[in-house]
């Protein structure tokens, strides 16, 4: 395996506990137009673009306007919801920032709204955005990482994804990068594509991939 370099990570679900507060915000949304959403409907598109999303939850609502809702939602979320990052998460940025690995961010949600609901000082230690209003697709296609690889001066090949959603991993994995995903959402069985699967964000340090990148010694690994 080439010596990987960066790190580009999902946001929702991977680095912050916001997947309840996204589902609720959608089912608000959704409910201003007697719409009902249940977790089942809603969960297994994690990954997904707001634009597909509210596609695929209006099936043939013709006459609901689907920008309209996505502009419902964000604005719900924003002013509802307050973001909280998994255990680990901080001090794992610090310490990469402080070894100059560039790292980035992957996230299928608008820049808004991630800059509206997550506060400058964190997101300003990341040397890259890659929001989902900048892109044409969107996962799973590759196209998302291999933009993040781009922006970071990286190949795909050196570079490390960290996600928690089936389709989030297969954008990484069809895009060239090396995946570790995490069961903060689904279980283990639905992340199998992934180069190496973990429980939590707080056992990446142990993670074989992560060695080199936080210059422990490949010995530490369990």
């Amino acid at each position: 395996m080439i010596p990987l370099q960066g790190i580009l990570f999902d946001f929702d679900g991977t680095l912050a506990d916001t997947m309840e507060g996204h589902y609720l915000a959608w089912r608000a949304a959704l409910g201003e137009h007697g719409v009902p959403l249940e977790p089942s409907q809603y969960y297994p598109l994690e990954g997904m673009g707001q634009a597909q999303v509210a596609e695929r939850l209006l099936r043939h609502r013709t006459e609901v306007d689907r920008q309209a809702l996505i502009e419902k939602k964000k604005r719900h979320f924003v002013a509802n919801h307050e973001t909280k990052f998994y255990p680990g998460v901080e001090p794992l940025i610090l310490a990469l920032r402080q070894r100059k690995v560039p790292i980035g961010i992957v996230t299928a949600g608008p820049l808004d709204q991630l800059r509206g609901s997550v506060e400058a000082r964190f997101l300003d230690q990341f040397d890259v955005l890659i929001t989902g209003d900048r892109l044409r697709i969107g996962k799973p296609d590759p196209e998302p990482y291999l933009l993040g690889a781009k922006e970071l001066h990286l190949r795909p090949s050196e570079c490390l994804a960290i996600e928690n959603a089936p389709l989030g991993v297969e954008s990484a994995k069809c895009a060239g990068l090396y995946c570790i995903a995490l069961c903060s959402t689904v279980p283990a069985s639905e992340l199998s594509a992934a180069d190496e699967v973990l429980p939590r964000f707080a056992d990446l340090d142990r993670a074989r991939a992560m060695q080199g990148l936080l210059g422990l010694p490949a010995s530490s690994t369990s």
